[in-house]
């Protein structure tokens, strides 16, 4: 889906906001530890209390860079994007990046805060570690899939796609998986993997759109093929010429005792599909009708 630029930048400013906040809170456990003798009297006396302000600092001071560097990306994206619409596909992908940052930050300022040495600590569960990404490789293919996906603009959040039997609006783009929203209003969610893997239409990106119409007419009406489709172009004919109607085609479908049945087809433009719609019922009563 392409989202208001406007909207996006407001976003971006609430987010610069609390960016500022957490800045001044930094500076205040920075500044308060080198000179308030209270508190430096607090933290030399208590190991412990000095153990959790090493790990707030460093909490925060991650936090900060990796939201400052969030935010200038945002920037300048925002600033090489010219049109007034975005794809909001980037912006999710540097959401997703910078919250795996912020946990493996929040991990070590946890060791920090328990007197746990992180390089030691990572040391030992190196065999552990490797068995764990055994185990968890369908999810980091997954992840890294999920991360393509957000990094690419082949499709975005609101655009419908097709994707094997399931076609959708899409709701969602995590780390795991695509959900989309059907017709009916259940929602399929479908793992990243399965999305680059199969083929997939972006319904939303088409030019033109495929609209077929069956119809039974009597023998005694002495119709050919060929009369009904030349008809149809000449009713079509200003619409073929700006582009909105192309490939008109009508094909013998079945024949019965009393009836045959034709398939009319035509490929319309997306922002008359309905008018075009319309217009092609009312053409095939009027042939009816002067018949």
């Amino acid at each position: 889906m392409e989202i208001q630029k406007s909207l996006i930048q407001t976003i971006e400013s609430k987010k610069k906001r609390v960016f500022i906040l957490k800045l001044v809170i930094y500076l205040i456990f920075l500044l308060g530890a080198k000179f308030i003798p209270e508190v430096q009297f607090y933290l030399s006396k208590f190991s412990g209390l000095n153990s959790i302000h090493r790990a707030i600092l460093f909490l925060l001071g991650g936090n900060i860079l990796i939201s400052l560097g969030r935010i200038f990306t945002a920037r300048i994206y925002l600033r090489k994007t010219m049109d007034e619409k975005v794809h909001g596909n980037f912006l999710i992908g540097i959401t997703w990046i910078s919250n795996i940052l912020n946990s493996v930050v929040f991990v070590i300022a946890l060791m920090l805060a328990f007197d746990i040495q992180p390089l030691e600590f990572l040391t030992s569960l190196t065999i552990v570690a490797a068995a764990i990404a055994i185990l968890t490789k369908d999810y980091v293919n997954n992840i890294i899939n999920g991360l393509i996906i957000m990094f690419t603009d082949q499709f975005s959040l609101g655009d419908t796609i097709k994707i094997g039997e399931n076609t959708g609006v899409i709701e969602d783009i995590t780390l795991l998986n695509v959900v989309i929203k059907k017709d009916d209003g259940y929602k399929t969610i479908i793992p990243n993997n399965l999305v680059l893997g199969v083929q997939v239409t972006n319904l939303s990106r088409l030019d033109h759109r495929k609209v077929d119409f069956q119809m039974e007419l009597p023998y005694h009406l002495k119709f050919s093929l060929a009369e009904i489709e030349s008809n149809l172009v000449a009713g079509f004919e200003k619409r073929i010429k700006k582009k909105e109607v192309a490939n008109i085609k009508v094909e013998l479908i079945a024949i019965q005792k009393e009836v045959f049945t034709i398939k009319v087809s035509l490929e319309s433009s997306l922002t008359k599909e309905n008018q075009i719609k319309s217009e092609l019922h009312q053409s095939l009563l009027n042939l009816l009708n002067e018949n």
